[in-house]
């Protein structure tokens, strides 16, 4: 029994290879142009570096951050010459100054409360200079309640099974337990069960966080599509400014 990440890492590619980080990134990097192009990036929540490897191809300076030290192993890889490091978000200590910060995949949701959501922010901004911007998503009330709800989903490879089960409470935090069955040969397979929480963060908890950290909203899109963000939209992207 484990954390889910830990569980799943080295499958967490496969079972997410719908997601269009190339696409996401050149959103990103057509605000980042059009506001003051920055020198150094962090990706807050790197996860197994993907993003960040993309950014880094388009001449940003990269730094990458995450609490989980079997998805940096892997976004060591992809990353070579690129800062990583083991941290806590809501901890966060960086050397120095950076002109941006990406915030992805519903980081913030996998925060415990909106007390966290804030310490997260407003660590981030600390090290945020004046004027830059700092873009991150969030899952949707929609997506909480009609999307992951109390269902199941199944992801399927050549080698391994993922069966992900969620619950969801009247507060839109889904509890998901992540079983993953490996082949290990002679049709025996490896079963690894982890654990994940995320919570729903409303406008109220995301406009507090934003102000106690000096943010400006400059707009918010949907995440998949980067039209506007209407009912059935899963993920929303905001774009901040520091004051």
């Amino acid at each position: 029994m484990s954390d889910g990440y830990s569980a799943i890492y080295e499958y967490y590619d496969l079972f997410t290879g719908n997601v269009d980080y190339g696409r996401r990134a050149d959103f990103i990097d057509s605000f980042f142009r059009r506001y003051g192009r920055p020198e150094i990036v962090l990706d807050a929540g790197c996860g197994t570096g993907t993003l960040m490897s993309i950014l880094a191809g388009k001449g940003y300076d990269m730094i990458g951050v995450d609490s989980s030290e079997e998805m940096l192993s892997l976004a060591m890889e992809k990353n070579p010459g690129q800062l990583l490091l083991c941290q806590d978000i809501t901890e966060l200590d960086l050397y120095g100054t950076v002109q941006g910060i990406v915030c992805m995949q519903d980081t913030l949701n996998h925060l415990s409360d909106g007390e966290e959501v804030t310490d997260a922010v407003s660590r981030m901004s600390l090290f945020l200079e004046s004027g830059c911007l700092f873009i991150f998503d969030l899952n949707s009330a929609y997506k909480h309640r009609e999307v992951l709800a109390d269902n199941t989903f199944v992801y399927e490879s050549e080698d391994a099974m993922l069966v992900w089960q969620n619950s969801t409470d009247a507060d839109l935090r889904v509890s998901m337990t992540l079983d993953l069955f490996e082949k290990t040969g002679k049709g025996l397979y490896r079963r690894e069960t982890g654990y994940i929480e995320e919570i729903f963060i409303g406008d109220e908890t995301l406009n507090r966080a934003l102000e106690k950290a000096g943010l400006e909203l400059l707009g918010n899109y949907d995440g998949d599509t980067f039209g506007e963000v209407c009912e059935t939209t899963q993920r929303i992207l905001y774009i901040t400014r520091k004051r």
